[in-house]
């Protein structure tokens, strides 16, 4: 897991620099491999589902891993796991960038305005659109992720993880995006 985290945090620092440098097509290649190693987090969370709790917990044992009373430092036992969460919600900070606007700080729809204007011209910035698919697919396999993280944390502890549950209680990252997808989509039904 730790490896798969490493590749991670490498993969963002890069997509970081490619979409600060614009190469959108590049970048959207990373966004994608990083919502696949959040998938492939899922299914290692998931097989310690399948173990039998007397091998989970001499393999526990075997590796040293201890818990400290508290349980918020044991739920993010991992340095790696937290800092790629960290950088996965980043992403959405490159949105109005990829967009090429700037965000309006009295919340009005600027950057869902743009961002319908992109979605209808498809073909002239695919990069771009991927990209921003990419950012909302990394946000949904990391939920994924931490839904099946709660569920071991759960079982191995017999308690709940409040900094894991938080992270269901947050509001999408992308909001705006799905916005305007679904007044595209509204607007296309009643012309076709």
């Amino acid at each position: 897991m730790e490896s798969w985290l490493h590749v991670s945090l490498n993969l963002l620092r890069r997509i970081n620099t490619r979409v600060d440098e614009g190469r959108f097509g590049e970048a959207s290649g990373d966004v994608y491999l990083v919502e696949s190693i959040w998938k492939l987090l899922t299914d290692v969370e998931d097989l310690h589902l399948l173990m039998d709790p007397e091998d989970f917990l001499k393999l526990k044992k075997q590796l040293h891993i201890k818990t400290a009373g508290k349980n918020d430092a044991f739920c993010f036992r991992s340095r790696g796991l937290v800092e790629v969460m960290k950088m996965s919600k980043g992403l959405r900070e490159k949105v109005p960038f990829v967009l090429g606007v700037e965000v309006d700080p009295t919340g009005g729809p600027r950057l869902q305005e743009v961002a319908m204007r992109l979605y209808a011209r498809k073909r002239e910035e695919c990069d771009k659109i991927h990209l921003l698919q990419g950012m909302q697919g990394v946000e949904a396999a990391a939920k994924r992720f931490f839904f099946a993280y709660k569920q071991v944390v759960a079982a191995e502890m017999n308690t709940e993880c409040d900094s894991v549950r938080q992270i269901f209680m947050e509001p999408t990252y992308f909001p705006s995006l799905d916005a305007a997808k679904t007044f595209l989509g509204e607007f296309w039904s009643h012309v076709g």
